[in-house]
C-alpha cells in the first residue's frame, strides 16, 4: 500500500495538480502587497531574488548540491533561455497583470496560452495527442472562456490583458523549451534559473527606483517565495521531468480554478451561476487529463 501511495504522489499529474493550487494563491498574496503601498516591479523582484538566496544557500550547504551547480554551469545559455520566458515573462508581466486586472481574469489569460504548448509538444517532443488529451484541453478552454465571456464578476483593462497574455506565452514556452533541453528539476536547475530571472527582474525595479519590502510587504514577499515562487516551481519542473509537457500544462491550467477559489475565500469575491459552470468545466478537463489510454 505505501509503495502504491509513493508512486502516487510521485506522478507527473500529482506534482503539477500541486503547482496548481499553490500557483493559485499569487493573485491573493500579491494583491495584500499591493495594499501595502509594493510596486509590481519591486514584489517581482524579490521573491525572486530573495528565493535566489535561500536556494544558493542550500547548495552550498550540501557538497552535492554544490557540484550539481556547478555542473550545470555548461548549460548556462540554456537556463539564461528558460529564466528569461519562466521567470521575468511570467514573474514581471503577471504582477503588472494583477496590478492592472482582477485575479480570475490574469489567471484564466495567463494559462490561456497552453495549447501552444501542445502544439509543439506533438510536432517536435513526439507527444501524442491521444483523444483524452484533446478533450481536456478543449474542456478547460471552454469552462475558462465562459468565465471570461459571461460572468459579470470578472473585469480588466485592455492593459492588464495584454500583460497576463504575455506572461502565459512566456510560460508556456519555458514548459516546452524545458521538456525540450531536458534541463532535468532540482535545486541546482532552480539556483541558475532564479539567478538569471534576478538579474533580468532588477533591471524595471530599478528603472523606477530602488526600494525594499518592509512590513506587511516584506511578509509577502516571504510568503510568495516559500509558496509559488520555489514550491511551485520546484513541482512544475519534477513533473516535466517526469512526464508529458503537454499533459503537466493541461493540469496547471487549472489554476484560475483555485485562485478564483481562494479569492473568494479571502476577499469574498464571487461567482454566479455561469462562472459557477465554468469552474465545473475546468474540472471535468482537469479529470479527463488524468485518464490513461487503455
Amino acid at each position: 500500500m505505501s509503495n502504491t501511495t509513493n508512486k502516487f504522489y510521485q506522478r507527473a499529474e500529482f506534482l503539477a495538480l500541486g503547482a496548481a493550487i499553490i500557483n493559485g494563491s499569487i493573485g491573493i498574496i500579491t494583491r495584500f502587497g499591493f495594499d501595502d503601498g509594493a510596486s509590481p516591479s519591486a514584489l517581482a523582484f524579490w521573491k525572486c531574488f530573495v528565493a535566489f538566496l535561500l536556494v544558493s544557500a542550500c547548495c552550498a550547504w550540501r557538497a552535492p548540491l554544490r557540484q550539481q551547480t556547478i555542473a550545470l554551469g555548461k548549460q548556462a545559455p540554456k537556463f539564461a533561455l528558460l529564466a528569461f520566458l519562466g521567470i521575468f515573462c511570467l514573474y514581471f508581466f503577471e504582477t503588472q497583470a494583477f496590478f492592472a486586472a482582477s485575479i480570475p481574469l490574469v489567471a484564466f489569460l495567463g494559462y490561456a496560452a497552453g495549447g501552444f504548448t501542445i502544439l509543439l509538444a506533438a510536432i517536435f517532443l513526439g507527444e501524442r495527442l491521444n483523444l483524452y488529451k484533446i478533450l481536456a484541453f478543449i474542456t478547460i478552454i471552454i469552462g475558462v472562456g465562459v468565465m471570461f465571456l459571461f460572468e459579470k464578476d470578472v473585469s480588466g483593462s485592455t492593459t492588464g490583458i495584454i500583460f497576463a497574455l504575455t506572461a502565459g506565452l512566456g510560460y508556456a514556452l519555458f514548459i516546452f523549451l524545458a521538456k525540450w533541453f531536458g534541463i532535468g528539476s532540482g535545486l541546482p536547475q532552480l539556483l541558475w534559473l532564479f539567478g538569471f530571472g534576478s538579474i533580468y527582474l532588477a533591471f524595471p525595479m530599478l528603472a523606477e527606483g530602488f526600494s525594499y519590502p518592509t512590513g506587511v510587504s516584506l511578509l509577502v514577499v516571504l510568503t510568495l517565495v516559500l509558496l509559488p515562487t520555489i514550491g511551485g516551481f520546484l513541482l512544475t519542473t519534477k513533473a516535466l521531468a517526469t512526464g508529458e509537457a503537454s499533459k503537466v500544462q493541461i493540469i496547471e491550467t487549472s489554476d484560475p480554478l483555485f485562485a478564483t477559489l481562494f479569492a473568494f475565500l479571502v476577499f469574498g469575491d464571487k461567482l454566479g451561476a455561469v462562472g459557477t459552470l465554468g469552474a465545473a468545466l475546468i474540472m471535468a478537463g482537469l479529470l479527463l487529463s488524468l485518464k490513461r489510454k487503455a
